[in-house]
């Protein structure tokens, strides 16, 4: 009994139990693990898609493009190219809000950079932006969504832009078409490695884990993460603190004194804000 109270107390993971908790599922380590096995990667692209790919690029994780310095910029989870297609591969777990959106821009950024000065139109490659989400985004009980652009008037009239986007649902991994994406998406969600694909994904994410470097460059980037949302917090708690301060001295509620405990600013700031407030009322006609 007071084991199980101690875990339910203890809900904060250090950054070395979250580091051994992860799974592929995790961005950190799908990344790496894609970057560091193109066989793999390749392998996963053919599942995903139903293609044959001859020889793919090295891939590239998080990879980062910009159209120019004042737009914004995205990082691409694993980024890689064959002789006619470009492909971005996007683990998408936790938040899929604006996933449509994303894919566009996404989509837009890949083109423009891959097309430089004098080059033809028909010389922009095949595009495959693909999101693995485990919750389903649309709502439709489908396993897998595909988008390409079609005539509205006749929806066998294809626009033959090569241009694709593949929302792939987990949840949903018993409805897939074949054997080895079903595979793939339970062992993704927690399940067991089934077959020798998943078995391989298995023994990476393992290796992974013992890599010393990525172990330290998780560990320092969650450090900033947190550094930073610890910053956030407190910088709107204190301006939470001199809103209700601003308040009570509106309505008098209190002397300075009182208001500084009752909010835990300073005495000295919230007399500075009774003299803000003192000063943006008006003065009375003689």
């Amino acid at each position: 009994m007071k084991n199980e109270q101690k875990t339910t107390m203890r809900k904060t993971l250090t950054l070395e139990e979250k580091w051994e908790s992860l799974t592929l599922a995790n961005n950190f380590i799908f990344c790496k693990v894609m970057e560091s096995n193109p066989d793999l990667c390749k392998h996963l692209l053919e599942i995903l898609l139903h293609i044959k790919i001859d020889r793919l690029e090295p891939p590239q994780s998080e990879r980062t493009m910009q159209e120019s310095i004042d737009s914004k910029g995205v990082r691409f989870d694993v980024y890689t190219k064959d002789a006619d297609r470009i492909f971005d591969i996007e683990i998408q777990c936790v938040n899929n809000k604006n996933l449509p959106k994303r894919a566009r821009y996404y989509q837009s950024i890949i083109d423009v950079s891959s097309m430089s000065t004098g080059v033809e139109y028909r010389n922009l490659k095949d595009t495959y932006i693909i999101f693995l989400c485990i919750n389903d985004l649309f709502g439709k009980n489908l396993p897998v969504y595909t988008f390409e652009n079609i005539c509205r008037e006749d929806r066998k009239l294809e626009l033959g832009d090569g241009a694709y986007k593949y929302f792939f649902i987990a949840k949903n991994c018993d409805k897939m078409s074949s054997e080895a994406e079903r595979a793939f998406f339970s062992f993704l969600t927690g399940g067991d490695a089934d077959d020798n694909f998943t078995q391989n994904l298995q023994e990476k994410v393992a290796f992974a884990k013992r890599n010393l470097e990525w172990k330290n460059m998780y560990m320092t980037i969650k450090e900033a993460f947190c550094d930073e949302i610890a910053e956030a917090r407190e910088e709107a708690a204190q301006a939470k603190a001199i809103e209700n301060a601003r308040n009570l001295l509106r309505m008098s509620l209190g002397t300075p004194e009182q208001i500084s405990q009752a909010v835990s600013l300073p005495l000295k700031q919230v007399l500075a804000l009774k003299e803000e407030l003192a000063a943006e009322v008006p003065c009375e006609k003689a």
